[in-house]
């Protein structure tokens, strides 16, 4: 089940295309005291197959009409700003997100794309513009297009994943470390031990991943992030685990204290890795005052391939739990018999 799941991540993840949006536009900074002209470039446009595109430059809450655009290709398109536009641009707010609509993309936008260095005359008077699209939706199935992110967003399927499967299985390994100490069930210090093990692979795919991710959005692969340091202090709390495991010889000592460790350990876990970092500055979607994806990334076709990666990857790591107590238990029996 699990590798179906992550076959079908696999495939639909990289075959599916990015939705339309802009990349740029030219020059992004102009002056109000003659006609400007503009060229925007995008991505995974169709303005020339499309019709009726409209563009429109937003401002402190208004909207300002270009009524010259015209489509040079697919994904570029230029336009004529006329003075008369700006007269009632807010001289306190001279930053234009520009909006672009035709019936083939809908409607994508770039923020704080132009800067109008000084203010329009006061002896200009022109009517505010009224916004009207006759469609404001992309109609194609195609994952949301991102300014930073653009194709990295496909690592949603692969970084966020390793998390949430290192969580469930540090929780799997907290559960029989509280059974071991109430019983004395050899087997359930095998289980929290070898549940250890696992998570540490998922913490290692993650942060990998991760560094993969921020060189790209970040420019870094290890900026000074908080949610990164307390990963990184996850990591070491539990490779500490492990070396504490192998420095005690006598078993029953060794299984006993290491499920204490592992009870306070997830603790620490816990709070490097959500705690802190929601109360700090940090450069992660949903910490730091950030929003999280679910709120403006993780759309409707971004779900289907998540979700099912999501339970794939645990899936597949609580697989690898199995396997490995199972061999640590044969080999038990093996010893114990000899």
């Amino acid at each position: 089940m699990a590798i179906i799941l992550l076959v079908y991540v696999l495939i639909g993840g990289l075959t599916v295309p990015l939705g339309p949006g802009l990349v740029s536009i030219s020059p992004i900074a102009f002056t109000p005291a003659a006609e400007n002209n503009f060229t925007v470039e995008a991505a995974n446009t169709h303005f020339q197959s499309g019709k009726n595109v409209q563009v429109f430059l937003k401002s402190g809450g208004k909207y300002l009409c270009v009524e010259s655009a015209k489509a040079t290709s697919e994904t570029s398109l230029s336009f004529l700003l006329p003075v008369e536009q700006l007269a009632n641009v807010d001289k306190d707010d001279n930053t234009f997100d520009v909006i672009v609509n035709d019936d083939a993309d809908g409607t994508i936008a770039l923020r704080d794309a132009l800067v109008m260095n000084g203010s329009a005359p006061d002896s200009l008077h022109a009517n505010e513009c009224v916004v009207a699209v006759a469609n404001n939706l992309h109609t194609g199935f195609a994952f949301p297009y991102r300014e930073i992110l653009y194709e990295s967003i496909r690592n949603t399927f692969y970084h966020v994943p390793m998390w949430f499967s290192m969580l469930l299985v540090l929780i799997v390994s907290l559960v029989y470390s509280i059974k071991y100490l109430s019983s004395n069930n050899k087997l359930y210090d095998i289980i929290a031990a070898e549940s250890v093990n696992v998570s540490l692979l998922c913490g290692g795919l993650g942060i990998v991943t991760g560094m993969m991710w921020a060189n790209y959005t970040w420019g870094s692969p290890w900026p000074n992030d908080p949610k990164l340091n307390g990963a990184a202090v996850g990591i070491l709390i539990y490779l500490a685990y492990i070396i504490l495991r192998g420095a005690i010889q006598d078993e029953v000592k060794r299984a006993r204290i290491s499920a204490v460790y592992n009870i306070f350990a997830i603790v620490i876990y816990i709070l490097f890795i959500f705690i802190i970092p929601r109360i700090t500055d940090s450069l992660h979607p949903g910490n730091g005052g950030n929003p999280a994806f679910s709120k403006y990334d993780l759309d409707s076709h971004l779900r289907l391939f998540f979700y099912p990666a999501v339970i794939g990857w645990v899936l597949l790591f609580m697989w690898l739990v199995s396997i490995r107590v199972r061999i640590r238990f044969l080999e038990e029996k093996k010893l114990d018999n000899e």
